[in-house]
């Protein structure tokens, strides 16, 4: 019998079937629309299903290897006949830039997140699968909640109803307001936020932005975002609870799309997981069509790759500024592989430039004919890019954009330049400066540091989620830190401050008091002499 078991295991670890735990019951929620955020989640989910568990996967975006997998089914928000190319990519036109990162900007992007957030919120609820899930749960019970902390937590009514243990995940750098949930220190002197994006150390305005809308956001969040939350609950479900208080008592994981080569070293908590780089496959670097290959090989001196995303079109650049880009382009050594979504491409030399309405993202980057990529600065993006070593001009538009520029200007992988600066002369010293090795160099030292964990994105993932599956809410309990409970006061020794301050006040009043009691004699007061005895 022994000996039958260990041919079993050999078997198993030569025909490279992963070892799995007795199989869990997956209950995933991704109801936002953007592909990019739903990219990051679908490797870990179709990872999950290959090793033997049960994933029901709600979601807006489809997952287009869902069909290879007999225990993978998807219950989608979006209408059945929806061509998504058109409605989850190429959204946001470059009018929607945001030249600034005012408070005045931070707060119309957080209100703009939370329509966004409501309104998915209404569809989720419209679609029946929270109904669905939670009559399939009476017979057979879900083991985890997966889903996305970013703009609304709705979703998380299941958690409470079904007794659920939450794995979160943060496709961009954490928001603001979900630091709280896991006890992740914010410290506002040098750790920048989603909202926000400084070069280097911060100098004192900055700084005090940075406390402020770290500290605005969360109690936005928490009385308006989650209030409405709430009232979402009960109108569709009708129960009555709160969601910020779920969230802080039943999350295990956060899941964190970076890593601290890109982001920066900072105070950690257990419940924070860095899986940055996780949509990243090796099939994938080598995914690249014939034309563009055909195009990369032709190219002696190399390629500048430009893409600005899945969700922003290129295409609706201002005239002067594509005018002032081909121009400079034109000048360079280097051949152009440009994304842009229009029909009709730029006049310019097609020896030099190709034009892709869709392009392999990372295998383009990770090849070695391309030498620059000019990005708008989204994680995905920038951290493949990091993955491949290759230095970046980044062009951020909204959002973690900015956050994101700047990360790869202070490791000196690369430069930042603004939407608004984009004329002939800026355009002519940024190349100048990209073409020096030490960028290149500096690149390739990053991500030499990036790709050397001691586990993969994939498997510090993969372990989280099922060591949450073998144990439950009591993971969750015995992860949170003790600091989650406590009030603001107590928590940052409010109370232990003001009662060692009160002798000192005591002891100042009592010595002023003094002093005016008893003034002490004006040092240029003459002394009258007695007369002298004759």
């Amino acid at each position: 019998m022994t000996t039958s078991l260990v041919r079993i295991g050999v078997l198993i670890l030569l025909l490279g079937i992963p070892p799995s735990i007795s199989a869990g019951n997956v209950l995933a929620v991704y109801p936002h629309f953007g592909f990019s955020h739903f990219k990051v989640v679908m490797p870990i989910l179709n990872e999950l299903a290959n090793r033997g568990h049960d994933i029901t996967v709600i979601s807006y975006v489809k997952n287009p290897q869902a069909s290879a997998f007999p225990n993978y089914e998807e219950l989608l928000i979006s209408a059945p006949d929806e061509d998504q190319s058109s409605t989850t990519i190429n959204l946001v036109p470059l009018t929607e830039n945001t030249p600034t990162r005012s408070l005045g900007v931070l707060i119309r992007e957080y209100i703009a997140l939370h329509d966004e957030g409501q309104e998915t919120c209404e569809h989720l609820f419209a679609s029946g699968h929270i109904e669905r899930v939670i009559e399939r749960h009476q017979r057979k019970p879900y083991d985890l909640l997966l889903t996305e902390y970013f703009n609304s937590d709705c979703q998380l009514v299941l958690a409470k109803l079904l007794n659920l243990p939450i794995i979160g995940l943060s496709t961009c750098a954490l928001m603001p307001y979900y630091y709280d949930r896991i006890d992740l220190p914010d410290t506002p002197a040098f750790i920048q936020s989603e909202f926000v994006g400084f070069a280097g150390q911060l100098n004192w305005h900055e700084r005090l932005l940075n406390f402020v809308q770290a500290k605005l956001l969360k109690f936005l969040y928490k009385y308006h975002s989650n209030r409405a939350d709430n009232k979402l609950i009960q109108k569709y479900i009708g129960v009555e609870i709160d969601v910020e208080e779920v969230a802080r008592t039943q999350t295990a994981f956060i899941f964190g799309n970076q890593h601290y080569s890109l982001m920066g070293s900072r105070p950690q908590s257990l419940q924070f997981v860095e899986i940055g780089g996780v949509h990243i496959t090796k099939k994938a670097e080598k995914e690249l069509p014939d034309s563009i290959s055909a195009f990369l090989n032709q190219s002696q001196e190399g390629v500048i790759f430009i893409s600005w995303g899945s969700m922003v079109r290129a295409s609706s650049i201002d005239e002067d500024k594509l005018a002032a880009i081909l121009e400079v382009l034109h000048q360079q050594p280097l051949r152009i592989i440009w994304k842009w979504e229009a029909e009709e491409t730029p006049k310019a030399d097609s020896n030099k430039f190709l034009f892709v309405k869709w392009a392999p993202q990372l295998a383009l980057l990770c090849h070695p004919k391309v030498k620059l990529f000019w990005s708008h600065g989204g994680l995905l993006g920038t951290t493949e890019s990091v993955h491949c070593g290759k230095p970046l001009l980044i062009t951020p538009i909204y959002g973690d954009q900015f956050l994101n520029a700047f990360s790869v200007q202070n490791r000196g992988m690369g430069l930042k330049l603004d939407y608004e600066e984009i004329t002939t002369p800026n355009l002519n010293r940024a190349f100048t400066e990209l073409s020096k090795t030490s960028y290149a160099q500096r690149s390739l030292l990053v991500s030499k540091i990036f790709n050397e964990r001691q586990k993969t994105p994939m498997e510090s993932a993969v372990w989280s989620v099922e060591h949450v599956i073998e144990n439950g809410l009591v993971a969750a309990e015995l992860l949170q830190s003790p600091g989650i409970e406590l009030s603001a006061v107590v928590y940052h020794s409010v109370d232990s401050i003001v009662l060692l301050s009160i002798p000192l006040i005591l002891l100042i009043i009592i010595l002023s008091f003094l002093c005016r009691r008893n003034p002490s004699k004006p040092a240029n007061k003459k002394l009258v002499k007695k007369p002298k005895r004759s």
